[in-house]
């Protein structure tokens, strides 16, 4: 008797709902080992990702996570491995930020006795009252036209950031995974040269901790009112609209039908003399402009500025353009699946979360953080599912060994 693989004749039935599902389950099992080995306790565990999946503090991410999961399928349906949504977010916010703090709205300073002046001026927003050098924050354009331009700019960054790495692979041949991710970190340097030179801010606040200047309040994006969230209405239009976007390019054109030939059988494309190169480029530029935009609202609808990251391992994207992978994955690169994964991946984060939280400092906070938490997590939901995933397209067969002679 020996066990052989062979490719499936037929894909494994509902393998897009069984095998995320059993990814989660196992995931989540192991990692609770893990953590049980340095002191988490498994009640706490389990109960907090429980309660996690529940809590409203999810909406947020869950809405970037499914506008992100989204552009990454976008790309990799083509099989063009975008790692570099961190940058090109990295870029969204250094656009959006230039916008809304220079161009739509600017910082002046003014006089100590020009400040009740100011103060009861409409479209001034009153940014430092020192005593001795007041700073204020003048509007100059309509603030729907200022977020337009806001969220256009970032977009253009975010696609153009990605359009590197696709003509390197394009015409260079060089891997876009390396591309992508060498991106990142240059996206990293670059903002932190920009917030700390050219676009530090005027007040004292900005001086010392080398930031832009807050945006307008007019220019920021509006909150739902729900409570227990900080989610926006420009956020949810985006995700539906990426949702609706890319399923409707994937689904119906001509440029999705030649992403996913690109992805399975390039050689057919070539064959059709189809260039390949230009798909490759519309692909990860596509992924890029999409995930500028994310990057319009995290600045717009949360940080309000952008300051100097101190550690590239937090971001001030959360490192969410690493973890709207796992939500492509966990989607079987199937766009309706993707808000539910992005629903089940940004819980999981919360429960990172929240049991740094619930353990306190005097539990193993100082051993491990909740990042750490969260990593380990989704960590071996990632390995779990990459593993399992090969069971969709391949199954065990077991085969009487022949005789000798026979």
């Amino acid at each position: 008797m020996r066990v052989v693989v062979i490719r499936r004749v037929k894909p494994l039935p509902f393998g897009g709902i069984i095998i995320p599902l059993i990814s989660i389950i196992i995931g989540i099992l192991l990692s609770a080992l893990v953590l049980y080995g340095v002191g988490v306790p498994p009640d706490i565990y389990f109960s907090t990702i429980a309660t996690s999946f529940l809590s409203p503090q999810i909406l947020r991410s869950f809405v970037l996570l499914t506008a992100l999961g989204a552009a990454l399928i976008l790309s990799f349906s083509g099989a063009v491995w975008n790692i570099g949504a961190e940058g090109q977010m990295i870029w969204g916010m250094i656009g959006a930020g230039y916008i809304g703090v220079f161009v739509a709205a600017s910082s002046y300073y003014i006089s100590p006795s020009e400040l009740p002046i100011y103060q009861a001026m409409p479209g001034v927003m009153i940014l430092d009252a020192s005593p001795t050098k007041p700073v204020i924050s003048v509007l100059h354009m309509a603030p729907p036209l200022g977020q337009a331009l806001m969220i256009l700019v970032a977009i253009l960054l975010g696609g153009l950031w990605a359009l590197i790495a696709g003509s390197l692979k394009a015409f260079l041949e060089i891997d876009e995974v390396a591309s992508t991710l060498i991106l990142n970190y240059i996206a990293y340097f670059s903002f932190n040269y920009l917030v700390s030179e050219p676009l530090r801010g005027l007040s004292v606040q900005a001086k010392q901790f080398l930031r832009t200047d807050a945006l307008h309040y007019a220019l920021r994006f509006v909150r739902i009112p729900v409570p227990g969230t900080t989610v926006t209405y420009m956020e949810v239009a985006l995700a539906v609209g990426v949702f609706i976007i890319v399923w409707f390019l994937l689904k119906y054109t001509t440029l999705g039908l030649r992403l996913k030939i690109l992805g399975s059988n390039p050689n057919a494309l070539k064959a059709a003399g189809v260039s390949t190169r230009k798909y490759i480029i519309i692909a990860l530029t596509l992924s890029g402009l999409i995930a500028g935009s994310v990057g319009a609202m995290i600045f717009g609808a949360n940080f309000y500025r952008l300051e100097k990251i101190d550690n590239i391992v937090t971001p001030p994207t959360q490192n969410m353009g690493y973890t709207a992978i796992l939500v492509s994955w966990l989607s079987m690169l199937d766009i309706r699946a993707v808000p539910v994964s992005a629903y089940i991946v940004a819980a999981l984060m919360q429960a990172g979360s929240e049991l740094q939280a619930r353990l306190g400092t005097g539990g193993v906070s100082g051993i491990v953080s909740g990042s750490a938490i969260t990593y380990t997590l989704i960590g071996f939901v990632l390995i779990t599912f990459t593993i399992l995933r090969v069971f969709t397209e391949y199954e065990l067969k077991f085969v009487r060994g022949e005789k000798s002679g026979e």
